[in-house]
């Protein structure tokens, strides 16, 4: 019953709409439902919400008040059912996303948020595609949080939540880019249940969508696809498109990050080949070395002894075992020069996906 009174509230919610949305988003037009507190519960204390994170080489700190009856209210009214179709969506599940994106009610929020991410994008010079990364790190950086419900949030939750899952800080970064003026989409797969973002891009397209690939629930960069989802399971299917903005800004550093990733893919593959062979010779090493200092104490206990026979069997093995151990250590050491070259490498790119221009600088002047 409680299924069905909430699909029940969502038409109510889509059929009241007003035409608000169509004054942000180019060639839409969708109508959003206005979730504006009345004037008497403007009552709750406003609610600070502060979120730290890194950014390229610096370290940024977003703090910002919203208005507290608003957030109740959503908390209240605003949720609706998270519904995942293959390959296309009914304009319903549409027209609830593009709503729960859109609502006018929120507009506020937004323009707080965008205020404090607009005061970094000037202080840093950031470039459009910067913005761009500067704002998907930001919902990257809220945290993962699976409530096992079948429910998106608002928006306006999930930022003073800090946290959502994959469509709860999807649909807060579609809403972001959309008002920054970027072409945005939300990509919904319906066998993994799972939700990234796409924006519209003139390299490294993801599949045939015609978009980057935002992945929201952890740091990645932009155009690079999810291998795998929390839950462990492979990303496999092809997404439902569900056009949020048709913005005129798109990303245009895809390949920036393909070289990135790809470099990424070629170095991960080198340290799982290279990590058995060494492993390997480290066994090999560790047993002639145990050998090796057997033969030493065995030597010195002949050394003033009369069976001079017994000393010089024991030196020559000595001093074979030492030849060939000396042999294998070379080995063992030039294998892991490079080893380490592509570990390096990799573990680099892995722990700073918050900075796009300073990895691939990274990796393009690293001595090969």
């Amino acid at each position: 019953m409680k299924y069905f009174l909430g699909i029940l509230l969502v038409i109510i919610f889509i059929i009241s709409a007003n035409v608000m949305s169509g004054l942000l988003f180019d060639n839409e037009s969708m109508t959003a439902s206005r979730t504006l507190p009345d004037p008497e519960e403007f009552q709750a204390p406003p609610i600070i919400v502060s979120q730290t994170f890194p950014f390229e080489n610096i370290v940024v700190n977003l703090t910002f008040p919203i208005n507290g009856s608003l957030f109740e209210k959503m908390k209240k009214t605003g949720r609706v059912t998270s519904v995942f179709t293959n390959n296309s969506v009914p304009v319903e599940t549409e027209d609830i996303y593009r709503a729960m994106v859109k609502d006018p009610g929120q507009e506020q929020v937004f323009s707080d948020l965008l205020t404090e991410l607009d005061k970094v994008r000037r202080l840093q010079k950031l470039s459009d595609d910067e913005y761009l990364e500067l704002t998907s790190v930001y919902v990257q950086s809220l945290r993962y949080e699976s409530l096992n419900q079948n429910f998106a949030k608002m928006p306006v939750e999930t930022i003073v939540d800090g946290a959502g899952d994959c469509d709860d800080k999807s649909l807060l970064l579609a809403g972001l880019l959309a008002r920054e003026g970027y072409s945005v989409a939300l990509l919904s797969f319906e066998p993994e249940a799972h939700m990234a973002v796409g924006v519209g891009s003139n390299d490294y397209l993801y599949k045939n969508t015609g978009y980057s690939f935002i992945e929201t629930t952890d740091y990645s960069f932009v155009g690079v696809p999810t291998d795998k989802l929390v839950n462990n399971l492979t990303l496999y299917s092809d997404p439902a498109i569900i056009i949020i903005s048709n913005g005129t800004k798109i990303y245009t550093s895809g390949n920036e990050t393909q070289y990135i990733h790809d470099n990424y893919r070629i170095t991960g593959q080198k340290v799982k080949e290279l990590a058995p062979q060494l492993k390997q010779l480290n066994d090999d090493l560790m047993v002639k070395r145990s050998r090796i200092r057997e033969l030493e104490s065995n030597i010195a206990q002949l050394k003033n002894s009369d069976n001079i026979k017994e000393y010089n069997s024991q030196v020559s093995a000595y001093t074979t075992l030492t030849s060939v151990y000396n042999n294998r250590l070379d080995s063992y050491t030039k294998i892991y020069s490079e080893y380490e070259k592509f570990a390096v490498v990799n573990s680099h790119i892995f722990g700073h996906k918050f900075d796009r221009k300073g990895v691939y600088d990274y990796v393009k002047n690293y001595p090969s």
